[in-house]
Parts: structure tokens; sequence; C-alpha cells
């Protein structure tokens, strides 16, 4: 499996908002200048036929109309114009309304099919790999939902935004890597810090870790740790695992 951070930060930090690309095809949020970040970052957008949004807010899903129309404009013979959207009731009309906002004729146009995160578990979204969903805990937010991919050899939990719920317990409880919140030095009830981290190392002591939603001082204080499985990367580092 292919892992590429296209994003580690947060919206006021010098890395890129949070963003995950996986197998050079699915890609996990969609946030603010997340087109600009992927074009420098030279991934083949077109490539891109699944888009999987945690939820609502602005620095997960703001830049999906960008991805479509990207996809409208630049499509050749052979690339994948179609894309699967998986998100819930929710972020899926603040899509539909960016969409209406941006005034790009060819976002509305696109070719999209939109899967609703509680049928995820029930549907075979990829060829390559096996998506399952786990509902968060994300403040005020009725929807936010961590995945886990799998293929046959490893699987890799994303959680999204998140404080330290019952949920990321059980998505790292069943996978080899955890690409996880950790926004804050200390959790609270909308996101995760460094101690949830610690905590969640303990319980699960083989799990190897890489946060991201880290603001700058957050980071700083990870590289501090002497942690090995606590994986602390920058925007743009390809894993194979």
């Amino acid at each position: 499996m292919k892992i590429q951070l296209i994003g580690t930060g947060t919206i006021p930090d010098i890395a890129n908002s949070a963003s995950v690309l996986i197998n050079d095809h699915i890609l996990f949020d969609m946030p603010n200048g997340n087109l600009k970040a992927m074009i420098r970052q030279n991934i083949d957008i077109m490539n891109i036929d699944t888009l999987i949004i945690s939820h609502t807010h602005a620095d997960h899903c703001f830049d999906a109309p960008f991805l479509l129309w990207y996809k409208k404009n630049y499509y050749k013979p052979g690339h994948k114009l179609s894309t699967k959207i998986i998100t819930d009731e929710i972020t899926k009309d603040t899509i539909e309304t960016l969409i209406k906002l941006s005034y790009f004729s060819s976002a509305k146009e696109v070719e999209k099919e939109f899967i609703d995160s509680k049928d995820v578990n029930y549907t075979k979204i990829c060829d390559d790999v096996e998506i399952t969903n786990e509902p968060m805990e994300h403040s005020e937010i009725k929807y936010a939902n961590g995945y886990i991919i799998k293929d046959k050899n490893v699987s890799i939990g994303l959680t999204g935004d998140t404080r330290y719920c019952e949920g990321v317990r059980k998505i790292a409880s069943k996978v080899d890597y955890l690409i996880c919140d950790m926004t804050l030095m200390l959790g609270n009830d909308s996101h995760m810090g460094i101690d949830d981290v610690l905590e969640l190392m303990k319980e699960y002591p083989n799990l190897k870790i890489i946060p991201i939603h880290m603001h700058d001082k957050t980071r700083n204080e990870a590289k501090k740790l002497k942690e090995d499985n606590l994986l602390i990367y920058e925007d743009g580092k390809i894993l194979e695992i």
C-alpha cells in the first residue's frame, strides 16, 4: 500500500491542512488549498477516483469543487473522470452548495457518485482495497467518521478530526498503522492531543501511529519524544507499507 501525506497541519500552521492519498487514487479529505498542494507534490490528480470526506468542516471539504473542476477541464481519454464521494448527508449538502457557489459549471456537470458513510461497510467501492468506517466524536459535529483501508497484507486507519473515543480504539485495534488527529498538546472534546496518543500507544504497543492535523507547537513537542512507533512526518512524505 502506498500512502502520501499531502497535508499534516491545520489551518493556521505552516504545513498544509490534513489530507492523505492512498494508492494514488483514494483521497482522504479535500481541505482548503489541497488542489494546489497536490499539484506542488506532482500528484496525478486525474488518477483520483475516490474521495472520502471525514466531516463537514471547511478544512476537510472546501476544495472538493476544485477537484471536480480540475477533472472535468483536464480530462483526456483513458483518465478516470467519475469520482465516488464517500461522506455523510450534511457534508454532501455542503459540497453541493459549494459547487453552486463556485460558479464553475464544469464542477456541476462532472460525473460523481455520492456514497453515504452509513453504507460503506456494505458496499464494494474499490478493487484494490476494502474500506470500512467507524463513527468518531468531534465536538458538536453530528457526523464525523474514521475509516479503515485494508489490502491483502496491511491495514491503515484514518480517524479524521476526533476526540479520544471508543471509535478511535476500535480502529486502533484492527490496523497496523493509524493516521490520526493529534492537533493539541492536551486533548479536548474536539481533538486528540499528545497525551491521548501516548495513552493509545500504551494500549496498543505494536501499533504504528502517524499523527496529522498537528499545530506547529504540537509537532515540535512530539519530535522530542523517544517513541519508536510514533512517526512524525512532514508534508509530501511517501510511505510504501
